[in-house]
């Protein structure tokens, strides 16, 4: 279980992280796509950092593929949007998105898709995700929560408390603007960063410029 915290931190200055960021995972309720267009949408054509965006999905999510997902965000965004394939290596300045009804795991250089069963009861899963890039990455990977209600046990809990734990940035979106399931209940992302969704794009972006002070 994920220790809790109350969110008093709710606007708090953020910092920069001790390394050099090396990787950004986006993880969005399986009804956040929009809040992750909005953030993606916020990403200059010259961001440095390699991106995976994951939406969660329910396990009886049986779509082929995210195509229709990925032409709508590479309508709006100035990164190349591309569906993650196995083994296809990772890439600094475009936007990796997970794959409908598989898991995504990552080596130092490329992606790895799973068809284990889902975890909490979803694939792909965000804690999944996370805690693969947490362990290959350690302290320089951050992780952006968008759209959770954060109740123990919800997808990307785990995920992100392993990142933490590992020294990596964890980002989560203002409980107050996070609306995904209509849950009121504020649980527990530990020591994270929250933001409001207007903030996390420019945050992100002086991360992988190394300004943020």
């Amino acid at each position: 279980m994920v220790p809790s915290t109350d969110f008093s931190n709710v606007g708090a200055r953020a910092t920069r992280p001790r390394v050099a960021p090396e990787i950004v995972v986006v993880g969005a309720a399986p009804t956040a796509a929009q809040a992750a267009a909005m953030f993606l949408v916020g990403l200059p054509d010259h961001f440095e950092l390699p991106l995976v965006l994951i939406v969660g999905a329910e396990a009886d999510d049986h779509r082929d593929d995210h195509r229709d997902l990925c032409v709508a965000l590479q309508a709006h965004c100035a990164l190349p949007v591309r569906q993650i394939d196995d083994k296809d290596p990772i890439l600094a300045g475009r936007i990796h998105l997970a794959p409908a009804d598989y898991h995504v795991l990552v080596e130092r250089r490329a992606f790895i898709l799973s068809t284990d069963g889902p975890v909490n009861g979803a694939r792909p899963s965000i804690d999944v995700l996370l805690e693969s890039v947490a362990e290959v990455f350690g302290e320089g990977a951050v992780c952006v929560l968008l759209g959770l209600s954060a109740r123990d046990g919800v997808d990307g809990c785990a995920g992100a408390a392993r990142v933490r734990a590992s020294g990596g940035l964890v980002i989560v979106q203002d409980p107050r603007t996070a609306t995904s399931d209509g849950a009121t209940d504020v649980a527990s992302f530990p020591a994270a960063t929250v933001l409001h969704l207007s903030e996390i794009a420019p945050f992100v972006t002086r991360l992988g410029e190394a300004e943020l002070t």
